[in-house]
This record gives C-alpha cells, sequence and structure tokens, in this order.
C-alpha cells in the first residue's frame, strides 16, 4: 500500500507544551538551558527533525533525534521490512 508522502505542513507545531518548562539561570540571571518533561522534549525533537535542515543541527540533536526513532521502531509492532522496499513503495528510492 503506497502512502501519501507527508509535507512539512503536514506536521503540526504545538502550540503548547503539556508540562511548564524550568529555566536554568546562570549567576547573572542569563537564560542558560531549559529543562523540558520526557514528552514535550520528544515533542521538540519531532518538531525539529521535520521543519529544519538536518545538516545543520549540532550532532547532539542529530543523535538524539535518530535514538528517539529508533526506540519508535522498536516499540511498532509487526513485521519489519527492508527499507529498500519501503523507499520504492514511496517512490523515493534513489536512482
Amino acid at each position: 500500500m503506497k502512502r501519501p508522502k507527508l509535507s512539512v505542513a503536514d506536521i503540526p507545531v504545538p502550540s503548547s507544551l503539556s508540562h511548564a518548562p524550568h529555566l536554568i539561570h546562570d549567576e547573572n540571571g542569563k537564560i542558560t538551558g531549559v529543562i523540558l518533561s520526557y514528552t514535550d522534549y520528544q515533542t521538540f525533537l519531532r518538531v525539529l527533525a521535520t521543519h529544519t535542515d538536518w545538516e545543520t543541527l549540532p550532532l547532539y540533536l542529530q543523535d538524539a533525534i535518530d535514538n528517539m526513532l529508533a526506540d519508535e521502531a522498536l516499540a511498532e509492532k509487526g513485521e519489519s521490512r527492508p527499507l529498500r522496499e519501503l523507499l520504492a513503495e514511496t517512490g523515493e528510492m534513489p536512482g
């Protein structure tokens, strides 16, 4: 079964987080980090993966997205299929 290709517009950008983020400040009051819930972190990674040029992402974010997608793939039920077969079905097989 051929699935329609998703466009960037098909992936919604959330308008709110499920939990309020905690901000980390340095001694001068400057924000140096943010702590997100795991669910919000996953949403953040999905938005990055969909709306950002992969090559511009730092390696640690590329790794985080890869790990999230691998975890999701392992959690899926059903038979695994070769990547070439899936790419051929969607018409995305490199020539």
